[in-house]
């Protein structure tokens, strides 16, 4: 009807005056409702359908009947309440705009200490220190992927380029007898890979991304709670792997172009294109010493540099096995060349010979080498990662915990429970303790600081400190404080530290120092100081054992209710990290197999230098009576034997590569 549709709009219009949303148009949309009052005043806002108003002047509803007549006024009446109900709130609404118009103050006006009071700051991550050292923990297997397959990329341009300036070595002559200079040589073919390099980059990096996309989806669908990984790529991580492959391009093929672009014209022409040999004994003392150093460097470093020596370490196994390789594989040629010709014969024996002093077989026992290592580090480790993670309470008696706001009446509760065999409540302060000026990530408060060890794994520094810090912890305001937290702060055992949050302030003495993976507290403080010195109130953690932890814990998410809260069993929270980690490692071990397919390329490469260096051996073999087949053998040994001793070379020096020399292996 008419009128309630104007009492509809008038009411929204007078909502929408109250919210401020149209201040500016205040004085019209006040005319404008008066105009609209005023214009169906005398409107029947009860007439039947098809009936129009009476005149002015007339009251209407003569000639209806006594129950027609009485609805009809009363519906007159109630549309006269409306409309002195919606003036008077219209009244209010511009009285209340006013004098709030009186009182607001712009951003603009307001100084920079004002500012800072209007806003907020939530800290999820209090413990940034810990919080890098799992992000190192687990990215340790994508550093391996990546590096592993950076020193392949190497190797197949490397032996790619051995083979296009064997081919090119005609070209090569050409152009030494027109006058060309080593130099000009050297530029041509260098540019020619820097342009494989730009292109490579400019094909990687998009088909990378599309990879990275389809492995966070994957991630995303296994992992729990509906978890979306975003694609995060900024312009200096595309600018660097461009300029990575261009790099890698121009320095992989520089050694092989070199070394063509230096050949006299008359060993291009006649094809007599020897190396000079390098001293077996150089090589052998070399390779030695490197490995001994890249072994014993990460045991003996500490703190930051114990990630420099970890990366070295890597490298420098990796390099002294590739110095000693091909002396092991004249080793073990000689062996085999033994043993093959028992049992292979003559064909055996010949393919074993054939592999000694053969750098195209010694490369590719290295590709294979770098490969099968680089698969057995990258599972060991990962497997390391999940076990670290899921592993954060080894030690610790506590069987499941709360974390969330607790009062003395909730814990009496959890003790009171069916079952449960001890209780430790604890006070907590996240970011709001400062010790001589400087915040602490956590502090904590227990009034049972043996019970507190036991839960939580504390391992002192020294023996004998935790029956003193017990002793100090009953009778005076004695402060523990973990290891990361001196290495900070450089605090010591026996300092006296300022502890104060607000108005409250108090002095107290460090009685010693902890590590532990099951916590992530820095400072340890009597819960009756606690209270006393800086009002506290209310426990925000909770530790139990009991003889069911999941009934125990079924009961304790009851009594938080509504209230927010994170409640673990131990099982649950390791089963929660197992699940998360696992879906974090699985495409890690994917990316194994793109190992094992540019191990082999490589290996094919390597096929195809071998085949174009010993044409003329084996046209001579075929010569005096060589057949396909025992050329076909003899290739089929030589591919088995160099996958063998490759396989041999790779377990051995994957098992040096220990964990716990890198950074990921250390707590």
């Amino acid at each position: 009807s008419i009128h309630l549709n104007t009492s509809y709009i008038s009411f929204a219009l007078v909502r929408v005056l109250r919210a401020g949303a149209f201040c500016c148009a205040q004085k019209f949309f006040q005319k404008l409702c008066f105009s609209i009052w005023h214009r169906h005043g005398t409107s029947v806002e009860g007439s039947r359908k098809g009936i129009n108003n009476p005149p002015p002047g007339t009251r209407g509803g003569e000639n209806m009947d006594y129950p027609a007549r009485f609805e009809w006024q009363t519906r007159c009446e109630f549309n006269a309440y409306c409309k002195r109900t919606l003036r008077n709130e219209l009244i209010d609404a511009c009285r209340e705009r006013k004098s709030r118009k009186r009182h607001e103050v712009s951003f603009a006006d307001l100084t920079p200490h004002e500012e800072k009071q209007l806003y907020t700051v939530d800290r999820y991550f209090v413990n940034e220190a810990q919080i890098a050292a799992d992000a190192r923990q687990k990215s340790m297997p994508f550093f391996l992927i990546s590096f592993f397959s950076l020193t392949m990329s190497v190797f197949i341009i490397y032996s790619s380029y051995k083979v296009i300036t064997l081919d090119r070595l005609p070209v090569i002559g050409t152009f030494r007898s027109i006058s060309a200079t080593q130099k000009a040589v050297t530029r041509i073919l260098l540019l020619e890979s820097g342009l494989y390099g730009i292109l490579g980059g400019l094909i990687g990096i998009p088909v990378g991304t599309l990879v990275l996309k389809l492995i966070l989806q994957g991630m995303g669908q296994s992992l729990s709670q509906g978890i979306e990984i975003p694609i995060v790529i900024s312009p200096f991580s595309i600018i660097f792997s461009f300029a990575v492959a261009v790099v890698v391009s121009l320095l992989s093929a520089w050694m092989p172009v070199r070394r063509a672009s230096r050949l006299p014209i008359k060993d291009v022409v006649l094809g007599s294109v020897e190396e000079k040999q390098v001293p077996r004994r150089f090589i052998l003392a070399a390779g030695v010493a490197l490995f001994v150093v890249s072994i014993i460097l990460p045991k003996v470093a500490s703190g930051n540099m114990l990630y420099l020596a970890g990366g070295f370490s890597l490298l420098g196994l990796i390099a002294a096995t590739i110095l000693i390789v091909p002396l092991l594989t004249n080793l073990m040629a000689m062996g085999l060349e033994h043993i093959y010709g028992a049992v292979l014969g003559n064909t055996g024996r010949l393919a074993a010979r054939n592999m000694r002093d053969n750098k195209n077989t010694v490369q590719n026992i290295t590709l294979l080498f770098i490969s099968i290592s680089a698969v057995i580090a990258i599972t060991v480790v990962g497997n390391f990662v999940t076990t670290y993670v899921s592993d954060v309470f080894n030690g610790a008696e506590l069987q499941g915990f709360a974390d969330g706001y607790m009062e003395q009446e909730f814990v009496d509760q959890v003790k009171e429970m069916d079952g449960i065999e001890k209780v430790l409540p604890v006070y907590v302060y996240e970011n709001q303790i400062q010790a001589d000026g400087m915040t602490l990530s956590r502090l904590e408060g227990t009034d049972n600081l043996e019970c507190y060890s036991s839960m939580l794994a504390l391992h002192y520094t020294e023996k004998g400190m935790e029956e003193q810090a017990i002793f100090a912890f009953a009778g005076e305001r004695a402060v523990l404080l973990s290891e990361s937290c001196m290495d900070r702060t450089g605090f010591a055992v026996g300092d006296t530290l300022s502890l104060a949050v607000g108005s409250g302030q108090a002095d107290y003495k460090v009685v010693g120092s902890f590590k532990s993976r099951a916590t992530d507290v820095e400072a340890l403080i009597p819960s009756t100081y606690a209270v006393s010195d800086f009002g506290a109130a209310a426990f925000h953690f909770l530790a139990y054992t009991a003889a069911d932890p999941d009934a125990i814990m079924v009961q304790i998410r009851d009594l938080f209710g509504d209230t927010s809260n994170w409640s673990r069993t131990v099982e649950e929270f390791n089963t929660d990290a197992l699940s998360t980690v696992g879906a974090f490692l699985q495409p890690m071990h994917s990316m194994t197999w793109f190992i094992l397919l540019l191990a082999t390329v490589g290996v094919i490469n390597n096929l195809l230098i071998n085949y174009i260096q010993k044409r003329r051996s084996i046209a001579m073999y075929k010569s005096v009576g060589l057949s396909n087949r025992q050329n076909m053998k003899m290739t089929l040994i030589e591919g088995f034997s160099s996958g063998l001793i490759g396989a041999v070379i790779a377990i051995f020096v994957s098992y040096m590569e220990d964990p716990d020399d890198f950074p990921c292996g250390r707590s």
